[in-house]
């Protein structure tokens, strides 16, 4: 009887951290990347386990829309229109600063070098029918941007 509770216990411990690593993020501080998104009438569902492949290809599908933080930020750190498509383009997802869950459509923070060797960070949101520039990041230089 005693062996059958030692087994129960460790199957009790696993499905506990189990629920713990889904609910909380796993080691690497990525919370809730692998979370299903909710369908909502107005979000775009990429899918839990997408391929950085997959994500970056939805984000590129849609026709971009700057949001006027974005813009602001674009104007005061210096990146152009070009430079936020090339980054959509060769960038590299960075998942720590991305929030897929996002409602009501999951951000993605993109980074890379732009071609005049600025290393930027750009936060797309994956919506429905367009994607949106949330904001732009000069990595290496800190602008005083007054945007509101």
């Amino acid at each position: 009887m005693k062996h059958i509770n030692q087994n129960a216990a460790k199957l009790l411990g696993i499905i506990l951290l189990a629920l713990a690593a889904y609910f909380f993020g796993d080691q690497r501080g990525n919370s809730n990347n692998h979370r299903p998104r909710l369908e909502t009438p107005n979000s775009h569902s990429i899918g839990a386990d997408a391929s950085d492949r997959d994500i970056m290809s939805s984000l590129q599908a849609n026709a971009l829309q700057y949001t006027k933080h974005a813009r602001c930020r674009m104007g005061c750190r210096h990146i152009s229109e070009k430079e936020v498509k090339e980054i959509l383009k060769k960038g590299k997802i960075n998942h720590r600063k991305s929030k897929p869950a996002d409602y009501p459509c999951g951000s993605y923070a993109v980074e890379g070098m732009t071609s005049d060797n600025q290393e930027v960070r750009i936060v797309f949101a994956a919506c429905e029918t367009k994607t949106k520039v949330i904001t732009t990041i000069d990595l290496r230089n800190d602008y005083k941007c007054n945007c509101k």
